[in-house]
């Protein structure tokens, strides 16, 4: 009689690799994402960029959690840009969560629909692709 053992062993196998395949694949996004919002201005790390705000390594982030980053990039703050017009609720859902749980937040991660909720009114936001 043949073991099933190396069969089952193989499709365990494939399953890993392809779970490993798809979680790379979603960092990949996150950080395309970062870099086509944020980076420019608050750059990669956790040094300063000019007159902005490092977003790794803060802890305003880590203290206040994912809801305070969705409301600050949805809604600007100082001479920063809103993101409103720009990035849809699953993206500002992705960066908010993302931000805080690289910064050691433990506040609980927030949702596409508590974004929604969170967005401005459409005539406040910049209509803006990028």
């Amino acid at each position: 009689m043949r073991s099933l053992y190396p069969k089952a062993i193989r499709v365990l196998s494939l399953g890993m690799l392809l779970a490993q395949g798809s979680a790379l694949a979603a960092a990949e996004a996150r950080d395309d994402l970062y870099a086509t919002l944020c980076a420019a201005c608050h750059g990669h790390g956790t040094a300063p960029v000019g007159p902005y705000p490092p977003l790794y390594g803060s802890a305003i982030l880590a203290t206040a959690g994912p809801a305070y980053i969705a409301i600050k990039a949805l809604q600007g703050a100082g001479n920063m840009f809103p993101l409103c017009g720009m990035a849809t609720d699953e993206e500002v859902t992705r960066l908010a969560n993302d931000l805080a749980r690289a910064n050691g937040s433990v506040q609980p991660a927030i949702t596409p629909a508590e974004v929604a909720v969170l967005r401005p009114a459409a005539d406040e936001c910049p209509n803006v692709e990028y």
